[in-house]
């Protein structure tokens, strides 16, 4: 019977924290908990960066890549208009992406998070080793927290994607098991993959076109076929 509750305790816990009633504690799994979530936006940030730079390689090796198999004397499905039409599609869609990489600054921001982080848990090792020491008033208290907001309000927030990740990694804090934690995780995973849901689909895009170009395929060539039209 015990074996069953805890069982079932553990398949429906959802994220029982532990309370603190001591200030330097919750201090400091604050510390923690941001130390984690900024870790986690940096190496978002940084997989979002290289994820967008393959995507823009890819689309300019397609840009040139389709005047060569025209110049091939290859028995193409698409007629030159249409190519033409395309490929300038693909060329301003390159550029928007570029605009956009350019003005989100990935390994900038990435860089930032991550120093903060540091910054962030050098902070935390030196209230951990002063706590135990000695007791932290609540004047020592009030000038680590000076230097906490000091330190968070010079770079970017993180978003809740990588505050929950870090609740998952966090076990000795956040208890989440079971399925609670399934749920969790698959929602992250999901939400995660979204922001690559439009390069990879320009990605596909494009390499769908070729094969239809060279015959290879015929997924967009009844709709990109030029009709004759009987006068």
């Amino acid at each position: 019977m015990v074996l069953v509750k805890e069982i079932l305790a553990w398949l429906f816990n959802n994220n029982k924290q532990d309370i603190l009633n001591n200030e330097v504690d919750k201090f400091l799994l604050s510390a923690r908990i941001t130390v984690n979530s900024r870790y986690n936006a940096s190496v978002r940030l940084q997989r979002q960066g290289k994820f967008s730079f393959v995507t823009i390689i890819m689309l300019s090796l397609g840009l040139v890549f389709i005047p060569l198999i025209q110049n091939a004397g290859i028995k193409l499905s698409l007629s030159s208009n249409v190519i033409n039409m395309i490929q300038v599609f693909i060329a301003v869609a390159v550029l928007v992406y570029s605009i956009v990489i350019s003005t989100a600054r990935y390994d900038l921001r990435a860089e930032t998070l991550r120093e903060c982080g540091d910054k962030l848990k050098e902070l935390s090792r030196e209230v951990s080793k002063e706590k135990q020491y000695s007791d932290i008033d609540n004047d020592k208290l009030t000038t680590f927290q000076k230097r906490y907001t000091d330190i968070t309000t010079d770079t970017e927030n993180h978003e809740a994607i990588d505050f929950q990740l870090a609740t998952l990694t966090m076990q000795r804090d956040f208890k989440i098991t079971g399925i609670s934690r399934a749920i969790l995780y698959l929602k992250l995973k999901l939400w995660g993959l979204s922001v690559y849901f439009i390069p990879i689909l320009l990605i596909l895009f494009e390499i769908i076109f070729i094969t239809d170009i060279l015959g290879v395929t015929s997924i967009f060539t009844e709709y990109l076929q030029v009709q004759n039209i009987e006068e």
